[in-house]
């Protein structure tokens, strides 16, 4: 009887230790290559984007679209060029790319797409869009309105789109600000949508019209319309006030009398003369000096008396620069 050697403990756990390492090579536990199905690679939609954004493993989105908007188109590209895909978009095996126009939903209404790929071996994947069509905003008004320096006539109201503002003549440009009641809304015109604008005027006596449009998001408008009226030069040339100290007028001061006499004892220097114009934009001189610019109400002058009889004139040069009018004043000191 013969007997068989017995395999060596060594050459058993090398044989174990082989198979092992064949068996995890070449076996289950190599997934990398698992097939994932069929699946889209892109998905899109024109003038508008998926919710959540496209990827191949989620199958379900929405769509939001303006409630005017009448048709889109889909486009879808297939992950492998030998599957089919149908539905709303058509595309036979060996077409990677299919796309089609489908009819928007109507204002504030849903509807649903499906597109379905299909592997030769039968299996299939549906992707589903809901298209939303919402219905945009038809607010076109303003919240507020305000011009400096000026006062809008009438007092604003959002349902009142006309205006009229006088400024003086030296005003030369005015600052609007205006804010819209739907913060989606565009203002534009004279006045960016940011809604604040420095505008220039024309000259004196001119007016300048100013136009501010607010569309709404549906796309409605209205334009409010802002007339600026800047006033002429003024053409007074007179005095509203005029004092000497020490020593009173006569005849007592009226704008309309045009020479004074004024007595003051003998052992006075020099008196002072203050005027106040009617109209601050005018010039005050006198003695070959502005005594008060335009923008200056008041001024005044220190005269020294020489000899008995001392005359000045006061000369008022309205702002037109045209009309001047002179205010005499004749300073008498008394005899001993």
């Amino acid at each position: 009887m013969k007997h068989r050697s017995p395999i060596p403990v060594q050459y058993l756990a090398l044989i174990l230790l082989i198979g092992t390492i064949s068996f995890g090579a070449y076996g289950c536990s190599n997934t990398g290559s698992l097939d994932p199905g069929p699946q889209l690679a892109n998905l899109s939609v024109s003038g508008a984007s998926l919710q959540p954004p496209f990827t191949s493993d989620t199958s379900s989105y929405n769509v939001d679209l303006l409630s005017n908007q009448q048709d889109i188109t889909i486009s879808a590209t297939k992950s492998a060029a030998n599957d089919v895909l149908s539905g709303a978009i058509i595309a036979p095996a060996g077409q990677v790319t299919g796309q089609a126009t489908i009819q928007a939903p109507g204002p504030g209404s849903t509807k649903d797409v499906s597109l379905t790929v299909t592997s030769s071996d039968g299996r299939a994947k549906i992707y589903t869009m809901t298209l939303r069509a919402i219905t945009l905003s038809g607010d076109n008004t303003l919240k507020t309105l305000t011009i400096s320096p000026g006062t809008l006539a009438p007092a604003f109201s959002a349902g009142t789109q006309d205006y009229t503002v006088n400024v003086g003549s030296a005003v030369t440009e005015v600052i609007i600000v205006a804010t819209k009641s739907d913060s989606n809304a565009v203002i534009s015109g004279d006045v960016p949508n940011e809604g604040r604008a420095t505008l220039k005027l024309d000259g004196p006596g001119t007016t300048k019209i100013v136009s501010l449009i607010v569309t709404a998001p549906n796309g409605t408008s209205r334009t409010y319309t802002i007339t600026v009226k800047r006033a002429r030069p003024s053409s007074d040339d007179t005095l509203a006030g005029l004092t000497v100290t020490p020593g009173s007028l006569d005849p007592d001061f009226a704008s309309d009398i045009l020479s004074y006499r004024v007595t003051v004892t003998n052992n006075v220097e020099s008196v002072t003369i203050s005027a106040t114009k009617s109209d601050p934009n005018a010039v005050l001189s006198a003695t070959g000096s502005t005594l008060a610019a335009a923008g200056t109400t008041t001024g005044q002058i220190s005269l020294p008396l020489q000899g008995r009889r001392t005359e000045v004139d006061l000369t008022v040069t309205a702002q037109d620069g045209v009309n001047t009018q002179a205010y005499a004043i004749t300073v008498i000191r008394s005899r001993r």
